[in-house]
């Protein structure tokens, strides 16, 4: 397998040098107009231009006393700085600590502190003054490098173009120790620190070697359908280790992509249309809310009343899925009526909404509802759902070729890895449990959670699976989530809560009723479909009075009615709340991928919840 005995520092440089004067990077700054162009013509950064800026900041770190072993955190959004920053600590041996941009700055300070980070990379004004404001609780840090502004005047800070051109400075002497720092780097050293996301409680460091990170790369480039010369757009946070494993390293495994840095997540949409990428990668929420846009205007975007494509996707699912997918007969004027539907109907979406030239999406990080799936399949936009673990990086994954909806894929193709790449199976107590190249080496300071998660080798997930007789696994939920009624039912809330997210209209649902009779479900509206529901009602007011009007109750209680139907009696709600307010990460409701947490929802919501069985 090609360079899986190479780091990804080492792998960057080989292509830097054999693509040097070609695109590397898309990306907008505040002053472009229209965004992405400067003087006319598409903003981009060469390998060559990215690999001098990544010597230049790894120079500029050691001139500032950085060393081998130096675990250095960077707290940004995802844009170039953040890969170049990256690339540079791991080029001269430095060991990276991802933290979530959206994370307060106390929160930031706990992985700081963690990892005994001497330097900071972090964004904007805020977050730097956020940090200096308690830094005196971090004594270890020596510098903090901003990211998108200037120092403040702070003399503990320097702005991310002043250590580059720190680093050029320095160039007679410490470029030779820069070269030589990654050709002596090695499979084994460590490489990143990827924080989890906090669902349960404190957030845990999980080590990763260079080895999971090629691993990840030359497997996962083995299977994705990607072309030389195509786009792909980053906006996931690179905290996550999705977008940092599968995204940006991934395409540099590749060396004939392009990538494309969405300006923020609210720009998003707007970004698919400028930069017009081929492929991306995201967690379900993204496609829960591409699928609930599409429906709030299928008329205009599909030219096709709700009533017709609803007639044309069921068509279209017999043949892009039965047929397709799973080899069942379709009949030829079946096939001509879908590709009709597809170029003259379904590709409408895709110009309008994604840009025009999406291929195909990768999604995980969080349970996908299968009836959104097979509508994206069935429209022409297929969608490779995978699974994996902030500890584990890839496990299991749908791929061409061998794709079964509703499920999280077969083991990661990883045979051809010298040695044996990593395996996926279940425990005799049905628990997902993985072992190889791509689980973690541990948690950082934490050797009892590290001995209980890792066992023999094997690393057990916490999450309850099923393999059916081709391989195929699927997730049913969460161990500690498990629901037990008073008439000993086992119930897996996320299971329920994933069919009743599938209408537009749910933002977030909550399932309840552990040692109860019967289910009940917090809900929180999406605001954006609650706002289209109060035009269709005639309604006015805010999220908060609008949420608690009758006729919005109403609706609610269809949506859940109707989902019923699909769950079996002791899964059933049988009766809910709607909460006066969105569940935001900002207050806590919310992990920074946008999984609910449960325990601080119930905090604040369990009166509320059980009222309704007083009823």
């Amino acid at each position: 397998m090609k360079d899986a005995d190479k780091t990804i520092t080492q792998i960057f440089r080989n292509r830097a040098e054999k693509h040097s004067d070609e695109p590397l990077f898309i990306y907008s700054t505040d002053t472009d107009f229209p965004p992405y162009t400067v003087k006319g013509k598409t903003r981009r950064m060469t390998w060559n231009e990215v690999y001098t800026q990544v010597k230049q900041v790894g120079m500029g770190l050691k001139a500032l006393g950085a060393e081998k072993g130096d675990r250095i955190c960077i707290m940004a959004m995802t844009r170039p700085e953040w890969v170049v920053a990256d690339l540079a600590l791991l080029s001269i041996g430095g060991e990276t600590g991802s933290i979530y941009p959206n994370l307060l700055p106390e929160q930031a300070q706990y992985i700081i502190n963690d990892l005994d980070s001497r330097f900071v990379f972090i964004e904007g004004e805020e977050r730097r003054d956020g940090l200096l404001a308690i830094i005196s609780g971090s004594p270890q840090v020596r510098k903090i490098v901003t990211i998108g502004c200037d120092d403040g005047g702070h003399q503990q800070c320097i702005s991310f173009e002043d250590l580059m051109k720190l680093g050029a400075s320095e160039a007679g002497q410490l470029e030779s120790a820069f070269e030589d720092s990654i050709s002596n780097g090695k499979l084994s050293d460590v490489a990143t620190y990827i924080y989890t996301s906090g669902t349960t409680g404190t957030p845990k460091g999980a080590v990763h070697s260079h080895e999971s990170i090629t691993y990840t790369v030359c497997t996962g480039a083995a299977w994705l359908p990607i072309k030389p010369g195509w786009t792909d757009l980053a906006f996931l946070p690179m905290a996550h280790i999705f977008e940092q494993f599968a995204g940006a390293f991934l395409d540099i495994y590749r060396g004939d992509v392009k990538i494309a840095f969405a300006r923020s997540l609210l720009t998003v949409a707007q970004d698919f249309t400028l930069v017009k990428p081929h492929f991306c990668r995201s967690t379900p929420r993204f496609f829960e809310k591409v699928y609930s846009t599409i429906w709030a205007k299928v008329e205009p975007l599909v030219q096709m009343s709700a009533e017709s494509f609803e007639k044309a996707l069921q068509l279209s699912s017999q043949v892009a899925i039965e047929g397709d997918l799973y080899g069942a007969v379709v009949s030829d004027d079946d096939r001509r009526l879908h590709r009709h539907y597809l170029e003259n109907n379904y590709h409408h979406i895709n110009e309008m909404a994604l840009g025009g030239n999406i291929r195909f999406f990768v999604a995980g990080g969080a349970p996908f509802s299968k009836e959104i799936n097979e509508f994206f399949w069935s429209v022409g936009l297929p969608i490779y759902e995978l699974y994996g673990m902030t500890e584990t990086g890839g496990a299991t994954t749908n791929r061409p070729g061998r794709v079964k909806l509703g499920s999280i894929g077969n083991s990661w193709p990883g045979d051809s890895w010298p040695g044996g790449g990593g395996q996926t199976d279940l425990s005799p107590d049905g628990e997902l449990i993985m072992k190889g190249p791509n689980v973690m080496l541990r948690y950082h300071n934490k050797p009892d959670e590290t001995a209980k998660t890792v066992r023999n080798g094997w690393l057990y997930s916490g999450d309850i699976g099923e393999k059916d007789m081709d391989g195929y696994f699927r997730i049913t939920d969460r161990i500690k989530d498990i629901i037990i009624t008073s008439g000993g039912k086992n119930v897996a809330p996320a299971a329920v809560e994933s069919v009743i997210k599938e209408d537009p209209l749910i933002g977030h649902v909550l399932v309840f009723g552990d040692r109860k009779s019967y289910l009940t479900a917090l809900v929180a509206l999406d605001p954006e479909a609650l706002a289209d529901a109060a035009v269709q009602l005639n309604l006015t007011g805010d999220y908060a009075d609008l949420s608690q009007h009758p006729l919005i109750r109403e609706r609610v209680e269809t949506i859940i009615t109707e989902k019923n139907k699909r769950l079996a009696k002791f899964e059933t709600i049988k009766n809910f709340i709607i909460i006066d307010r969105d569940l935001t990460i900002e207050e806590g409701y919310l992990t920074p991928t946008m999984k609910t947490k449960r325990k601080r929802i119930l905090e604040v919501y369990e009166e509320e919840l059980e009222a309704l069985y007083e009823k």
